[in-house]
């Protein structure tokens, strides 16, 4: 019952159609900055606030400590390869994202569905995760 009630929600747009239903409160508000504009100031992770702030004011990414994380940022910024990626499902995503390549190499379920729909506009109900759920369906808004 519970998952026919939530699949009704998700085809009439009320369920994860903003950032608000996503827990984590730095996710939260990172996905707000993206799609509202609101700044990156209540981050409190902070190579995500990094990120984000190279994201939506063009900052450098080079004060994010994660080595992957920041070379992601920086291929998105400015182009380049993926391939310097350590992380498999990073480099994957990575590669998708910037190359159109496929999804299907993501290992983590969650991550290749959210892949998958950003690409190719898949339904982002299949994702387990439900901040990453909540992220996807906002993006889709």
């Amino acid at each position: 019952m519970k998952l026919i009630l939530a699949m009704l929600l998700m085809f009439s747009g009320y369920a994860f159609a903003s950032c608000g239903s996503i827990n984590d409160h730095d996710q939260r508000a990172y996905c707000d900055a993206k799609k509202s504009g609101s700044g990156c100031e209540t981050i409190n992770d902070h190579d995500l606030r990094a990120q984000c702030r190279a994201e939506m004011s063009g900052d450098s990414c080079s004060s994010i400590n994660d080595h992957d994380q920041r070379t992601y940022c920086e291929v998105k910024q400015r182009g380049g390869s993926c391939y310097t990626i350590n992380d498999h499902d990073l480099r994957a995503q990575c590669s998708a994202e910037m190359s159109g390549d496929s999804c299907s190499s993501i290992n983590d379920f969650d991550q290749r569905n959210y892949c998958e729909a950003k690409q190719r506009g898949g339904s982002c109900s299949v994702i387990n995760d439900p901040d990453l759920r909540g992220q996807c369906e906002s993006e889709k808004r």
